[in-house]
């Protein structure tokens, strides 16, 4: 490939990376400290980068130059995603949103969500269970010493966190996107109660019955959308409005919390890692290949968008029936200990709670 061709090639591959509303040119000046004109050199292949101006690029926007130069090798190259969490849960909210916002700004995008857990997007809508997602994470999954003992009590103490799930559900329900999920999938955070539960974290029991309360609401507006296809914002039905909403059942293949971004400029995997943390690549061959493989667990899974009614039935009600019983056993506690107090005394009952 002469070195002309090849630097065409690279600053289109450094265009294809940055948002659209952005100056390719701008960006290229900034980077390498450079005049708008001499840029323009660049782009046009004019005047050739040198070895520290290739590699000051490829290094910001994360370009294999082994695939540029079509060397064959299997190195990927990845952006290290992680999220610093000593500064707040607030990073990986913000690390979500920003993430939504520069998805919707990509032309005509789709989001593929293939997951073990709901989506965390699910969530934002219902304050105590987004509140509880949130508390699981910082407690159990991050570490966050301070909690080690304390107790859920059903509210995020964090303002920002608050506007920040709500600008991360304003964001997803403009998105076009397709989820992939299973039973396993809303299983995880009924798992998550049941932890909790056992190890006595919930504050008290009316907490636990709003949790659960709060996830039957989740499936039901779930349902609803996917029965229209289309997203809409809680406790509202202007679906028209909004984006498409895909969804399959796959009972088998799920294995592992992946999130394949495509539009007419662009694509982008990123791949979850070590609890919340996602790497993310933009290489042309892997991309292709996730996308590949998406589809074909699509073909081997069952669709519940718009169509499917009797299956996306079965698929919500064998939820609802789980959630129904985890409920049930605690308004039997509650009634039996109401009982027992008209007997036995309030102190008795309390020291019990």
């Amino acid at each position: 490939m002469e070195t002309t061709q090849t630097q065409l090639l690279f600053f289109n591959h450094i265009k294809s990376k940055i948002p659209p509303h952005l100056s390719l040119v701008e960006e290229i000046a900034e980077t390498l400290n450079i005049s708008n004109d001499s840029a323009y050199r660049r782009i046009r292949g004019e005047k050739p980068l040198s070895l520290d101006e290739t590699h000051l690029l490829s290094s910001k926007y994360n370009i294999s130059l082994d695939e540029l130069l079509q060397v064959n090798s299997k190195t990927i190259i990845f952006s290290d995603d992680r999220v610093d969490f000593s500064h707040g849960f607030g990073n990986f909210l913000r690390f979500v949103a920003g993430n939504l916002a520069l998805f919707n700004k990509l032309q005509n995008p789709v989001m593929y969500y293939y997951s073990k857990d709901l989506p965390i997007f699910h969530f934002m809508p219902f304050p105590e269970l987004a509140a509880f997602k949130f508390f699981f994470w910082k407690r159990t999954v991050i570490g966050y010493p301070e909690l080690a003992r304390q107790k859920f009590t059903g509210g995020e103490n964090d303002p920002e966190s608050n506007e920040l799930a709500k600008k991360i559900d304003e964001l997803f329900v403009t998105l076009p996107s397709t989820d992939i999920f299973n039973e396993e999938s809303v299983n995880v955070t009924l798992s998550q109660i049941e932890m909790y539960k056992q190890a006595n974290v919930f504050a008290d029991n009316d907490i636990l019955l709003k949790i659960y309360a709060q996830l039957e609401q989740l499936i039901d507006h779930l349902e609803q959308q996917l029965e229209f296809g289309r997203k809409f914002f809680y406790g509202k039905s202007d679906a028209a409005h909004y984006a498409p909403y895909d969804a399959y059942i796959n009972e088998s293949l799920i294995g592992d919390n992946t999130v394949y971004v495509q539009s007419d400029n662009r694509r982008i995997t990123f791949i979850n890692h070590n609890g919340l943390n996602y790497m993310s690549t933009q290489a042309p061959d892997f991309c292709e290949f996730t996308y590949k493989h998406l589809q074909n667990v699509i073909r081997k899974s069952t669709h519940i968008s718009v169509v499917g009614e009797k299956q996306r039935s079965i698929f919500f009600n064998t939820i609802r029936n789980k959630i129904a019983e985890r409920k049930k056993g605690l308004i039997w506690i509650g009634m039996a200990l109401l009982s027992w107090s008209g007997t036995v005394g309030c102190d008795w009952v309390d020291c019990l709670c």
